[in-house]
């Protein structure tokens, strides 16, 4: 908003509150809203003559980044500091949902990895021993054939105690 515009506004705090409102292209309920106040107050205060309370007159000046005093006596105005800058709220918990359901999808993934990672199982050592076997007796190589010589003394791990499996 330029201090040209405001300066040219020498009438009534009503005109001035009523030109500062348009130039942000807010409705009187857009006003009365932020100002938490009823739009009716707001209309009122724009026809005339009547202001608003002290405290809702700061709010007001605040809101537009203009002096108190330019806004009752249409004084030169001081432009107000930088506008803060606005924090969009942030939903906490729902951030640390997400970060538990993220914790629980790497901990199913260690469990995979941990499970990828240790002895075979029954079946895997079945498996081998099967094809170590057919290997042998179908002419896999000579060096196959070594491997696969000595498949009576591969151990089974079932978790209870552990069996020569037979070829």
């Amino acid at each position: 908003m330029s201090t040209v515009k405001l300066k040219k506004v020498e009438g009534s705090f009503s005109e001035r509150l009523k030109m500062l409102r348009k130039v942000r292209g807010w409705s009187q309920e857009d006003l009365a809203a932020r100002l938490d106040v009823s739009p009716g107050s707001v209309g009122n205060w724009e026809m005339g003559p009547h202001e608003p309370h002290p405290k809702t007159l700061s709010k007001v000046a605040a809101l537009f980044e203009v002096d108190v005093n330019f806004l009752l006596n249409g004084e030169e105005p001081v432009m107000m500091r930088e506008r803060a800058p606005e924090y969009r709220t942030v939903d906490l918990a729902g951030i640390l949902r997400e970060v538990e359901d993220a914790r629980d999808r790497l901990d199913r993934i260690a469990q995979q990895l941990r499970k990828a990672t240790t002895k075979p199982s029954a079946a895997a050592l079945l498996t081998e021993a099967a094809g170590a076997s057919y290997e042998q007796k179908h002419g896999g190589g000579k060096d196959r054939a070594k491997e696969g010589s000595d498949i009576d003394s591969i151990r089974i791990d079932t978790g209870a105690e552990k069996k020569s499996v037979p070829s």
